[in-house]
């Protein structure tokens, strides 16, 4: 499991985020990012958490794809939009009143590039961030059901505390009610 503990408010890219960041408050079920536009920000939660849900063109579905709270991956965007400079396929969705601090990816780079420093810590928790969603996904398809909710339960357990039940089956592929069933 990803040690979480690296994400703490001691954190050189808080502190970036702290000073040039813009507060926003975001109801439950509102989206930062929309299914179709450019993602150019990089988000802090302070409180609340969000999904990152993913459309699919064939299926006409939105699938929980990821979670990001204020205690579990509290730096979001959509990377592939972010990193590709391309139109967004997911949407990152408040499930809860939220408080985040963006950083828009221009003052983001120009600040990395001034202090370099700063820009090695960006890249660390970059690739950092990346191994953790990539270890969290390599669970998705490589553990049974069970064994993911169980998983989520026991190592990642504020999901399952603050996470509605719907995302989470979304999120492992099975219906709310056989969710019910499992837990």
């Amino acid at each position: 499991m990803i040690d979480q503990s690296r994400y703490h408010p001691e954190n050189k890219l808080f502190d970036l985020f702290k000073e040039k960041g813009k507060l926003k408050t975001v109801r439950p079920s509102e989206c930062i990012v929309n299914i179709g536009e450019k993602c150019d920000r990089v988000y802090l939660i302070l409180k609340g958490g969000f999904v990152c849900q993913n459309y699919n063109v064939t299926s006409d579905r939105l699938r929980t794809i990821n979670f990001n709270l204020a205690s579990f991956h509290p730096i979001m965007t959509v990377i592939q939009s972010f990193y590709g400079d391309s139109i967004s396929n997911c949407q990152l969705k408040a499930i809860m009143r939220s408080e985040v601090l963006v950083l828009q990816k221009n003052l983001m780079l120009k600040h990395l590039e001034q202090a370099p420093s700063l820009k090695q810590a960006y890249v660390d928790e970059t690739i950092y961030a990346l191994l953790a969603i990539n270890e969290f996904h390599t669970k998705l398809i490589t553990l049974t059901t069970k064994a993911m909710y169980q998983y989520l339960s026991k190592e990642c357990s504020q999901i399952v505390r603050q996470v509605p039940a719907k995302y989470i089956a979304e999120f492992i592929g099975v219906s709310p009610e056989w969710l019910s069933r499992i837990r």
